[in-house]
């Protein structure tokens, strides 16, 4: 544990005990959700990766519209030749009963970021559109205990065959036919007997050993996510959140192997636990190649989980965690800050930056809505009920103080981010109307998809446009998605309006 200036870090152990049964790119949901265009076709894509690789990937692609011949998927690693480094793409086959769905399978051969490639041919013409996706083992299959007993029972029984045949061979495989074996014969046959059940008792031994080795070998490679320590820090008279990577496998580094998702090298949500009652989305600055830094949001004292994205160079994709608490002491300026003269100033804040504090619309669900801090009313759109693992659209819509709907201005290049996890903290997503994938991650696997403006931030995504130029979607935002967990949530929604971040915050159930 490290310690500041006026600040004390606590961990909460049984709390990231708890978020570590997580998933790389997300907390506690290992699913991929897309929405965007390949070509003249508006699609929605869900990828279920394997929990152990080498695996199976499920994989469904809904292209509305009508008019497809054929819808084919492929997976590529991000090292890839360009040329024969993927296999030939596989046919998304239709699913009975329902004309715009279709389903495939992927084998997923080794851990790392790939880019699914899915192609559409039909009669508007051809189209493709890569998804991002980050293959992690999450785990091992452990043989079921009744079949390891039977499996056990037939072993002994093959062996004790094997040495009472090698016993039999020994004895009676010179005697004639009718001719009883002999004292000379019995002896040869227990001796064989002996060699031939050490023998068997040495490769069962080597082979424990191998096999031993694969399984620990595999269980090396099960995800682990990337160990950090957050802590309050005093940078000028100002408090500080500072994040360092202490993992072993970072030590040593003297640059740091990450690109920029919107533009930013880590996203940070900072959530109040466990009343859910305070939010920010920051994004630290690195002060060097482990550690990353960021003003204290304007948050009162308390307990936090912290949740930072971060993308690798490989388009590899993951979420930190970490629990902190702050005290008072922690936030409180120094009566005479000891500050030289000509010391460099404190942090400055992102403009994109937000916080929010209150209380979360009750657990109303769907048709409930929030005011915003401009006077904006943000409606929760839909009555359905949410349950576990079905695909659904969140669809929220702003309207203005005058309730009409909002003109929405792009939040880091998207017309709306969100967060929402469980309360309990076991599950949090980062989710756009473009899904749950990251932006970083598509600019590096599939770079001609997503066009970049300026200094990373994303432009031209399908769905944006579209919403953009239909008047009834007007102040509308949309995210696709399906809750892993059941359990009761909480979901902050954001937009920009007029050059602000505004943040609405629902609670909602999410039946089995």
């Amino acid at each position: 544990m490290r310690r500041g200036r006026g600040a004390r870090l606590l961990r909460g152990a049984a709390l990231v005990a708890g978020l570590y049964v997580a998933t790389a790119g997300h907390v506690g949901s290992n699913n991929v959700f897309f929405a965007g265009e390949a070509g003249p076709y508006p699609v929605s894509v869900v990828i279920r990766p394997p929990e152990v690789i080498p695996g199976l990937a499920e994989i469904s692609i809904r292209v509305p519209g009508g008019g497809i011949d054929r819808v084919t998927v492929r997976p590529v690693r991000w090292d890839a030749a360009p040329e024969g480094g993927a296999p030939p793409p596989d046919v998304a086959a239709p699913v009975a009963g329902d004309p715009e769905l279709y389903a495939a399978e992927l084998w997923l051969m080794t851990v790392g970021a790939y880019r699914v490639e899915i192609a559409v041919e039909g009669s508007r013409g051809n189209g493709e559109v890569s998804v991002p996706v980050t293959s992690v083992m999450l785990g091992v299959r452990d043989l079921p205990p009744g079949l390891g007993w039977i499996l056990l029972a037939l072993a002994i029984l093959l062996v004790a065959g094997g040495v009472a045949l090698s016993g039999a061979a020994a004895r009676e495989s010179q005697l004639q036919p009718g001719e009883a074996a002999g004292s000379r014969q019995l002896r040869r046959a227990r001796i064989t007997m002996a060699a031939t059940a050490v023998g068997v008792a040495g490769l069962l031994y080597l082979g424990n050993l191998w096999w031993e080795a694969v399984d620990r070998d595999a269980r090396s490679g099960i995800f682990a996510r990337l160990a950090v320590e957050g802590a309050i820090v005093r940078v000028g008279d100002a408090p500080a959140l500072e994040i360092a990577i202490t993992d072993p496998a970072w030590r040593g580094r003297d640059w740091s192997p990450l690109v920029p998702d919107h533009g930013k090298l880590m996203h940070m949500f900072v959530v109040g636990a466990p009343g859910m009652d305070a939010f920010a989305h920051v994004h630290p600055v690195p002060v060097d190649s482990a550690t990353f830094r960021v003003p204290w949001p304007d948050l009162p004292p308390g307990e936090y989980r912290i949740y930072g994205d971060i993308v690798y160079e490989s388009g590899f994709a993951q979420t930190v965690v970490d629990t902190i608490a702050v005290d008072a002491a922690a936030l409180t300026p120094p009566e005479a800050p000891d500050v030289p003269p000509g010391a460099p100033a404190g942090l400055l804040r992102d403009a994109d930056d937000s916080t929010w504090t209150g209380v979360a619309v009750g657990l109303s669900g769907p048709g409930s809505e929030v005011r915003l801090d401009d006077g904006s009313i943000l409606e929760w759109r839909g009555d359905q009920e949410l349950r576990v693992d079905e695909e659904t659209v969140l669809a929220f819509r702003v309207w203005d103080p005058d309730e009409k709907p909002a003109r929405l201005e792009p939040y880091m290049g998207m017309r709306s981010h969100a967060a929402l996890t469980r309360d309990d903290g076991a599950v949090f997503v980062h989710l756009h109307p473009a899904g749950t994938i990251s932006m970083g991650s598509l600019q590096v696997l599939a770079p001609d998809v997503l066009p970049m403006a300026g200094a990373g931030v994303e432009a031209g995504l399908a769905a944006d446009r579209r919403a953009a130029s239909n008047s009834d979607a007007v102040g509308v935002v949309e995210f696709p998605f399906a809750f892993p967990q059941p359990g009761e949530y909480t979901i902050w929604v954001q937009v920009k309006r007029e050059g602000r971040v505004l943040t609405g915050a629902f609670q909602a159930r999410v039946l089995e």
